[in-house]
């Protein structure tokens, strides 16, 4: 149930934030999931409300973006999504050595206010 504390600090981060532009009710958050976060978005839109009450988010519309996981080949340089099937290796030049690039993190992209 990690979803549920990491909600409840995606909608404090967003109230937060909403407080330092000038306070105020949420009309929306944008956070964007890695697929090697375990974070399952389906949860995320689960306990959405629960950890909103009671907060300036109560209400607001949760925006969720899945994010692929991306590596660069450290032996040729491109960038893919690696793949179970293929051993995860390079499309390209069939290395295994790679750098993630992005799919790692939980990120609150965008808070929007609600016009006075």
């Amino acid at each position: 149930m990690h979803e549920m504390s990491t909600m409840v600090r995606m909608v404090d981060l967003a109230c937060e934030t909403a407080e330092k532009q000038g306070g105020g009710r949420l009309r929306s958050l944008s956070v964007s999931v890695g697929a090697m976060t375990g974070i399952l978005p389906y949860y995320l839109e689960k306990y959405f409300p629960a950890a909103s009450r009671g907060t300036p988010a109560e209400g607001a519309v949760l925006k969720i973006t899945e994010v692929p996981v991306t590596v660069k080949c450290l032996d040729c340089g491109s960038v893919y999504e690696p793949e179970k099937e293929s051993g995860r290796r390079c499309p390209k030049c069939g290395g295994i050595r790679a750098h993630i690039l992005t799919g790692r993190d939980i990120t609150l992209d965008q808070v929007e206010l609600e016009a006075e």
